[in-house]
């Protein structure tokens, strides 16, 4: 395993913050260009593909805003790369094991017991994704991991909310 690729593994076991990735553009051009991917990948399992190529770029866009203007509206421009960089790689961590889980559970024929198992893995997935989030904003903002945490909730909401009204999820 590679240095970079063993950074992404320690920021989420949260040994590792943002700050231990190079400030390199090509990461994160490179980072930001898999996590499109992997975000294409998962809208493909609810949604067309000419709408889940333009939601996940929608996605991609709305993390480097979103990140790129909370760090620079708190004087915090020059850790921009790192933070988006970081975000966004363990975002594809995060997104590669939830890709089956996703269409698993959308699959019909799955007994109670097998649902229940599959929407338990994807709530710790989701919840762990949350927390590893939170603590990259705590070190990249400086902040407690309670506003860190509360700042993320509120990031993920916006997102879907916006992702929502200009593609609807729902079939």
């Amino acid at each position: 395993m590679n240095i970079i690729t063993r950074a992404f593994f320690d920021i989420c076991r949260l040994r590792l913050g943002p700050q231990d990735l190079p400030a390199s553009r090509t990461l994160l051009i490179l980072t930001l260009v898999v996590y499109t991917l992997i975000s294409l990948i998962q809208s493909l399992i609810q949604i067309s593909l000419a709408k889940a190529l333009l939601s996940s770029v929608i996605d991609t866009g709305l993390l480097i805003v979103l990140i790129g203007s909370l760090l620079y509206i708190t004087s915090r421009s020059t850790r921009i790369t790192q933070t988006i960089t970081a975000l966004a790689g363990i975002n594809v961590l995060f997104g590669i094991p939830m890709i089956p889980l996703v269409f698993m559970i959308g699959q019909k024929g799955l007994s109670n017991n097998q649902a229940d198992l599959l929407v338990l893995l994807l709530f710790v997935l989701v919840i762990w994704n949350f927390i590893v989030y939170a603590h990259i904003l705590r070190n990249s903002l400086e902040v407690p991991m309670f506003a860190s945490f509360a700042l993320t909730i509120f990031i993920s909401i916006l997102t879907f909310s916006v992702l929502n009204q200009i593609i609807p999820m729902v079939k």
